[in-house]
């Protein structure tokens, strides 16, 4: 039996770290060689092929950056059985979501991991994480998603919420797809394998703000933001979405003009409802639309996508609802 080829795309962070043998600092492994000799065991299951794309601390990546990851994909995509990229933590959740919409119809995984320590380190979490990472990308399953210590998470669900050592990702409001147990578990409501046309649209629009409410927060604020250039706004409100009365008229104002507004909630868990409160639904009458259950991170990738195709306010409010990639959970409409 042949075994599966996995590609690996390396797009920075910790992981792929070494330390100087002088200097003893940390610093970008140079050669596939340095990475791929710190997890030899995999190999023996697993042909894994490797590729530098970039070499960005997370923090500094950027939407184009996403696009690039997912036209490398595009490129290899009947090649490999499945495909990881190793990349700093702190925005794969970002990276993760915008990969879900820009690769849609996947017949095969693309997974997102990373470490806090690098793999080369004793106690690393890296080399499990991209053991792991790989075994699952062989599996059957057929979406993007994280996999970091012992969770499989999809991609647009995740949110990052604490840097420990084997917990750094969450899906408050969707189940798992899977836990690194042994052997490795996976659930019956992950997207299998199968035949599928995938449907690739690598493109991002980063014209849109993500703005978190707070007490006593003025409408020349968001305002200000709209003159500046900005597109589409992500607006956390309190609550199930609920947003003060001193906001429903600029509101109002950005949606005539054609700027999508998605207000989205600061809890941790639950859904939008604009419906419950009369702060809430004042901003419905505005013309403001519902993130429902997606996290921030699926919400703005999301806005970001539908933004680098349409500027039409109807098709762009058909597109927020529309659940592409899971980051709705089934039945949640506008």
């Amino acid at each position: 039996m042949s075994r599966p080829r996995i590609k690996i795309l390396f797009a920075g962070g910790t992981i792929g770290m070494i330390r100087n043998r002088y200097s003893k600092a940390l610093e970008p492994a140079q050669d596939l060689g340095s990475i791929l000799q710190l997890i030899p065991e995999i190999q023996s299951e697993i042909k894994i092929d490797f590729e530098r794309v970039m070499n960005l601390d997370s923090t500094n990546m950027k939407p184009s950056d996403w696009e690039i990851l997912a036209k490398t994909i595009q490129k290899h995509y009947d090649q490999y059985d499945g495909f990881v990229i190793a990349q700093g933590t702190d925005t794969m959740a970002y990276t993760a979501s915008a990969l879900s919409f820009a690769l849609q119809s996947l017949s095969k995984p693309v997974i997102c991991t990373g470490a806090l320590m690098p793999l080369n380190e004793l106690g690393s979490d890296g080399r499990n994480n991209l053991i792991y990472a790989s075994r699952v990308a062989s599996y059957d399953l057929a979406e993007v998603a994280i996999v970091f210590g012992d969770k499989i998470i999809r991609g647009n669900r995740a949110t990052k919420y604490k840097e420990g050592l084997f917990d750094v990702f969450k899906s408050a409001k969707f189940p798992l797809l899977g836990e690194i147990q042994r052997p490795i578990k996976l659930n019956e409501w992950r997207k299998k394998r199968r035949k599928r046309v995938p449907q690739f649209v690598p493109k991002f629009n980063n014209k849109v703000a993500v703005i978190k409410l707070f007490p006593g927060f003025q409408s020349e604020y968001l305002q200000k933001m709209i003159e500046s250039g900005i597109e589409g706004v992500v607006l956390e409100g309190f609550g199930p979405g609920n947003i003060p009365h001193n906001l429903i008229e600029g509101l109002k104002r950005d949606v005539e003009k054609g700027i999508p507004v998605v207000i989205a909630t600061q809890m941790e868990e639950g859904q939008t409802n604009l419906k419950a409160y009369e702060v809430g639904y004042h901003a419905l009458e505005a013309g403001v639309m519902e993130a429902r259950d997606m996290t921030t991170e699926a919400c703005v990738t999301k806005l970001m996508w539908c933004l680098a195709q349409t500027r039409d306010l109807k098709k762009i409010r058909k597109m927020m609802g529309t659940d592409y990639a899971g980051e709705i959970t089934s039945g949640m409409g506008f």
